[in-house]
C-alpha cells in the first residue's frame, strides 16, 4: 500500500501516460452511503515531495485511527479555501471510521455526504493509471453520458491493489448527478 504514493505523484502533478488504445471504457453506477474519513490532508500543494510525505505520514500513524471499518485506503480529492480564502485543491489519505468522537492529535476528519457516482476500474501496474484519469476527465467527461460534480472523488485501493501487478484493481469513484 506504501507504494500508492507513486500513483498520486503521477496523477497529482500532471504526469500521465496515454492509454494504448482509444476503447471505451464503461463505468459501473453505484450510490455511496454518508461516509467518515480520518487521516492527514494538505491543502493546495501539487508538489511531489509533498504528497509523498502525506502518505508516508499517514502510514506511520494508521494503526492509530480510532474505529476503522473496511479493509481500504482512500485518496480523496477535494476543493477547497486556502488560508488567504482562494480556491485551492486538497487531497486526504485517509480510512473510513464509525465515528471521530475521540481524533488522536495530527489526524481529521472529513464526512463524505451519501451521493451517486460511476466507478472506474483500473486494471494493471498503478504506473498506468494516468491514462484512466485523461480518459475520465477528457473523452467520457465530455460524452454527456453523466454529468460529473465538482466535489470529492475517490480512490479506493483495498485487497485487490498489488504493486507492479497486471492484476492489480484500483477503483475511481466520481460524483455524478
Amino acid at each position: 500500500m506504501k507504494h500508492i504514493i507513486f500513483l498520486l505523484l503521477m496523477v497529482m502533478t500532471g504526469f500521465s501516460l496515454c492509454m494504448a488504445e482509444e476503447t471505451e471504457i464503461v463505468p459501473r453506477e453505484a450510490k455511496l452511503p454518508d461516509m467518515i474519513m480520518v487521516g492527514v490532508q494538505i491543502i493546495d500543494s501539487m508538489e511531489q515531495e509533498a504528497y509523498m510525505k502525506l502518505w508516508e505520514e499517514f502510514f506511520e500513524i494508521d494503526e492509530k485511527v480510532p474505529e476503522a471499518t473496511g479493509d481500504a485506503y482512500y485518496g480523496i480529492s477535494f476543493a477547497t479555501r486556502n488560508a488567504e480564502g482562494k480556491d485551492a485543491w486538497g487531497y486526504m489519505v485517509a480510512t473510513q471510521v464509525k465515528s471521530v468522537d475521540k481524533l488522536p492529535e495530527g489526524l481529521v476528519s472529513r464526512k463524505i455526504p451519501a451521493r451517486n457516482y460511476i466507478v472506474f476500474e483500473h486494471h494493471g501496474p498503478v504506473e498506468k493509471i494516468g491514462g484512466l484519469y485523461e480518459y475520465i476527465y477528457g473523452k467520457y467527461g465530455q460524452s454527456g453520458k453523466h454529468k460529473l460534480l465538482y466535489a470529492e472523488s475517490l480512490e479506493r485501493y483495498d485487497h485487490r491493489f498489488k504493486e507492479g501487478s497486471e492484476d492489480s484493481l484500483v477503483e475511481i469513484w466520481v460524483p455524478v448527478e
